[in-house]
């Protein structure tokens, strides 16, 4: 039997489920605060893991910011800016993973893909981060 997510467990998946932006773990903590005062920044990190761990939310890499966080679980991918670090959920890659060929020798167990590039305001701005 799982254990039961505590009331600050709760308050930090209710924040990252209701935030579009995936956000790091610092943006989770000060908005969690808003909700719950009494949360520490260890809190919400211990939170952030057990919640991740528990397959509750995910963890994603996005570039030198380090984690976000995502609270969608249904399989989709991410465009990501290079130069603010906008992360926009996508759906390129097919849902079925069965679609995305055979491999006998290795079992699959989730398909992500992570586009980097510049968001349109970005562009617009002419606001670029050097290209690693």
């Amino acid at each position: 039997m799982a254990p039961l997510l505590t009331k600050h467990r709760e308050t930090v998946l209710n924040v990252v489920q209701s935030s579009k932006d995936h956000p790091t773990a610092r943006q989770v903590y000060e908005r969690s605060l808003r909700r719950d005062p009494r949360l520490s920044m260890a809190t919400v990190y211990n939170s952030l893991n057990f919640l991740t761990t528990g397959g509750y939310i995910r963890r994603m890499e996005a570039g030198e910011e380090g984690a976000r966080f995502d609270g969608i679980l249904a399989r989709h991918d991410h465009l990501i800016c290079r130069a603010c670090g906008r992360v926009e959920d996508v759906d390129v890659l097919p849902a079925d993973k069965a679609r995305m060929g055979s491999f006998p020798h290795f079992q699959v167990e989730e398909i992500t893909l992570r586009v980097t590039g510049l968001c349109a305001a970005c562009q617009r701005s002419g606001r670029a981060a050097p290209q690693p």
